[in-house]
């Protein structure tokens, strides 16, 4: 229970280790968790390695943990990727993945306040992206729901 408050803290942004070895320690402890397939985890260390808190920065890293957590539903995971894709944070820019990311949050029913702002993201989106490019990512977010039944 101690280790999961720790890793909704580490989400949320409220856990700053005081040295560098205490970062490694909540990292190693939030790793044990995300490798048991716990989504949260998955995305807290996704955000460690995009921010290179407690582990070297990896946006290559960032972006498997963070899918792994979006695979699972969590949504803070689906709009971080989305925002990672569109602004090309360390990746090249992708139109069709940070639509789908964005579309896949901005579909949710569960009131969350990510929505609104993943389906801003996602109408603002439109405007650069070929028809192609628009109609590949609406194929792959139905291909998604199909798939994971959301």
């Amino acid at each position: 229970m101690k280790r999961m408050v720790l890793v909704l803290a580490l989400a949320a942004g409220l856990a700053a280790p005081a040295s560098a070895e205490q970062a490694a320690d909540q990292a190693a402890a939030v790793r044990t968790l995300a490798e048991q397939g716990d989504a949260k985890a998955q995305y807290a260390l996704g955000t460690m390695y995009q921010y290179g808190q407690g582990v070297a920065r990896d946006t290559g890293q960032a972006l498997l943990w963070w899918r792994k957590a979006a695979e699972l539903g969590d949504i803070d995971a689906q709009f971080a990727l989305g925002n990672a894709y569109a602004g090309g944070a360390g990746i090249p820019r992708d139109n069709v993945q940070a639509y789908l990311w964005y579309d896949i949050t901005a579909g949710r029913a569960d009131g969350n306040w990510l929505e609104g702002i993943a389906a801003s993201n996602r109408d603002a989106l439109t405007a650069r992206m070929t028809p192609a490019e628009l109609s590949e990512a609406q194929r792959l977010a139905t291909k998604w729901r199909a798939q994971h039944g959301r």
